[in-house]
């Protein structure tokens, strides 16, 4: 049996990256499936997250290769720059369609495996038209336009929720296996990165104060670190009954010093992802946007979240209400007048709250997609059906 050559497409968000790069190192340790690929490409943008994050990995048994390409995206906002963008782009979009014709047939490609965003689109297409293999994994309760125009064409499409798309089968999102954290992996870490208040934090866990993760994206979440802000503040109870662990990420490192004044809370300006895990498995509480791979991260570790979808993103709110539906979760709205009060309302809800996590078979629980989709990816059957 001859060795496939793949293409991984997806966009550059963390949430979209990191399940991808779960998907290649899961591949790379099983013999039985890296074994069978000859090259597995990743195309993008160069000086790109995903460059960096797709290099760093090291395959033992097939070649790994980032080729630059051409995109094209359809912009929803309204103001004309944006307009007259999009009609410049629907003449460049068919130089990026033979552009990325050229370079599959080129690289003999068998197989392309669209997860995400408007740079696999001329790629799908393109393959469409030569009725290749495409296999889709589509994240959110409400589909993307990529993957509502891929699943058209695709082999075999998977989904984090059920009835997506139409014969498409649902195994839940695409997760890491470094997600599985211990009680050990906790002390190490706090004792690296809190050291003088590791005694101090170590005695509120074994205390009944809620354990609160605080992780929204850099974009667009200025105001709701100063709303927690204010809400804590304003709040003994919230000073007194709860510790907060919040991650800032990149564009947001000048808001560190807004908590300074407040004794019980924790800023981060970065987190890796084993530390976000560390911080899931520790912590009772998840505030939170509505992003489909960090709410299965936090539900794996039992947690209870109250989720602020971004205002502009119908995918969020319909994932936030799924959440609402199915766990009991909190959905707050940040368009809402009433919002600083509601989410104050839902943080004090959980006073004194503990999770209980259950014994579950975490790693066997987040194998079951990643085999379902390397399996149908690796299939050596690469016609698409009419």
């Amino acid at each position: 049996m001859s060795k496939l050559n793949i293409v991984m497409a997806w966009w550059w968000t963390w949430w979209h990256v990191f399940p991808i790069k779960s998907l290649i190192e899961f591949i790379s340790s099983k013999s039985q499936y890296s074994s069978q690929i000859k090259n597995l490409y990743r195309f993008w943008e160069k000086n790109s997250l995903e460059k960096q994050t797709f290099q760093k990995l090291k395959p033992t048994t097939y070649n790994s290769k980032f080729i630059q390409i051409l995109s094209w995206k359809y912009r929803r906002e309204t103001i004309i720059k944006s307009r007259l963008k999009n009609v410049r782009d629907i003449f460049l979009f068919i130089a990026w369609f033979f552009q990325s014709l050229f370079r599959l047939v080129y690289l003999r490609v068998d197989v392309i495996f669209c997860k995400w965003g408007y740079v696999a689109l001329p790629l799908v297409l393109a393959w469409a038209l030569l009725r290749k293999k495409i296999i889709v994994h589509e994240s959110d309760t409400h589909p993307w336009l990529v993957n509502k125009i891929a699943s058209n064409f695709a082999r075999k499409s998977f989904t984090g929720f059920d009835w997506i798309f139409s014969d498409s089968e649902t195994v839940w999102q695409i997760l890491s296996d470094e997600i599985i954290v211990s009680q050990k992996d906790i002390k190490n870490w706090l004792k690296t990165l809190v050291q003088d208040n590791f005694k101090n934090i170590i005695s509120s866990i074994n205390q009944t104060k809620t354990l609160v993760f605080v992780s929204w994206w850099s974009q667009w979440s200025k105001r709701l670190y100063q709303a927690l802000h204010q809400i804590i503040s304003q709040s003994e109870n919230l000073k007194s009954d709860y510790i907060f662990f919040i991650t800032l990420w990149l564009l947001n490192k000048d808001i560190k010093n807004l908590f300074k004044d407040l004794d019980n809370v924790y800023t981060f300006d970065f987190l890796s992802q084993k530390e976000m895990w560390t911080l899931c498995f520790m912590c009772d509480l998840a505030i939170t946007r509505a992003g489909t791979t960090s709410l299965a991260e936090q539900k794996l570790y039992d947690m209870k979240i109250i989720m602020i979808p971004i205002p502009w993103t119908h995918d969020q709110y319909d994932n936030a209400k799924y959440y609402v539906k199915k766990y009991w979760d909190i959905l707050v709205d940040q368009k809402d007048e009433q919002f600083l009060t509601k989410l104050s309302v839902s943080i004090r809800k959980y006073k004194n709250f503990k999770k209980k996590i259950p014994n579950r078979d975490r790693l066997e629980e987040i194998s079951i997609a990643k085999e379902k989709i390397v399996r149908e990816i690796l299939n050596v059957n690469t016609k698409s059906p009419s």
